[in-house]
């Protein structure tokens, strides 16, 4: 499912950067509007006309993830590329994060790159993600960011890893080598992971508006783990409402066949509410199932399913993760070291 703009708000300062002039190419039927400040295009509510902002990002493109006290180090960094989704998943963190709605992306990506050599040269993390602020591949045809990015990782000890619920992998299979059994090394091929989250149909037909289906998402994993390329999974976040072990199990097992050369990594959270986000599922999502279940507030102040649920749920889920990848490393997002114990997961040293 390819993400379609027919209009392109331009900061008048990134007009003849090398990716605003790539993205005109790309979409040369779009409507052009230059403008000195983009501020009034970046509005609460996205447009339904498929306008894409392109503008320059004034502050650190990299920064670490936050961690909550007693939360295991996660050895990760963040890349901000762009802004927003052109998914409408009812339970967005954005939603509270962001101040507008509108998809941004940034230009100075010679600014971007020099500060992710400095990165990778000092200490390098064991991961790096594009995936924190949109999806990281939605429009990544269009972009190219992670093509772009790649070769900086070629021989560093940290991988590159793009997050998405989509399956627009053709224009990536093409920059890791084409669909060969074995990605090209050479172009930093190896130190790239893909990593998709998995929900059960049902949640995703409710609560993930936009993504790609199931079937879709496991297709994409065949293609990506036959090339060679790394895999990993995230059921994060997991709601609640639609866990059971039948529906997981179904995952497991389809991942299995999907995954031709393994999984490298899975990462499970329970859904949690920031601050903001609560309100705001309640107003813009009246119909979703999101919230039906016991959750209290946390110390940092988000929402959180009682805690004895999430560590049930972590367990079994777990179980049915050992049954299918045994060997798998997996691990929690946003908890707690009590719970990652309590649920029968070693955390990270």
């Amino acid at each position: 499912m390819k993400i379609k703009f027919n209009k392109l708000i331009i900061d008048k300062a990134s007009e003849n950067d090398p990716l605003t002039l790539k993205l005109r190419k790309k979409l040369p039927e779009a409507d052009i509007e230059v403008v000195s400040d983009i501020t009034p295009f970046i509005g609460k509510k996205r447009s339904k006309s498929g306008v894409l902002v392109i503008t320059r990002h004034k502050g650190k493109f990299i920064k670490d993830f936050p961690e909550a006290p007693g939360t295991p180090p996660c050895g990760e960094k963040y890349i901000t590329t762009l802004l927003n989704c052109p998914f409408s998943c009812s339970y967005c963190y954005l939603q509270s994060y962001l101040e507008h709605s509108q998809i941004v992306v940034f230009t100075n990506t010679e600014k971007m790159k020099e500060e992710l050599k400095s990165v990778l040269a000092a200490e390098p993390p064991s991961r790096i993600t594009t995936g924190e602020m949109g999806d990281s591949l939605a429009i990544d045809h269009l972009t190219e960011t992670t093509a772009d990015l790649l070769p900086l990782f070629k021989d560093s000890r940290t991988l590159l890893e793009v997050r998405t619920k989509s399956a627009n992998i053709d224009h990536l299979l093409r920059a890791t080598g084409g669909n060969p059994p074995v990605a090209s090394a050479a172009r930093g091929a190896d130190r790239l992971l893909v990593t998709w989250t998995l929900t059960p149909p049902e949640a995703i037909r409710k609560e993930e508006k936009g993504a790609e289906t199931l079937g879709k998402r496991l297709e994409a994993i065949n293609r990506i783990s036959r090339a060679g390329v790394k895999v990993a999974v995230r059921f994060d976040p997991l709601i609640p409402f639609y866990f059971t072990s039948a529906r997981y199990e179904k995952i497991a097992e389809k991942l299995r066949a999907a995954a031709e050369n393994g999984i490298h990594r899975f990462e499970i959270g329970i859904l949690r509410f920031p601050p903001g986000l609560w309100k705001n599922v309640r107003l813009k999502h009246p119909e979703s199932a999101i919230m039906r279940g016991e959750y209290h507030p946390d110390t940092e102040g988000k929402m959180r399913l009682y805690r004895p649920e999430r560590v049930k749920i972590y367990r079994k889920l777990r179980l049915i993760l050992s049954d299918y990848f045994s060997d798998v490393p997996v691990e929690l997002s946003m908890e707690h070291e009590s719970v990652w114990k309590d649920a029968g997961i070693e955390p990270p040293a």
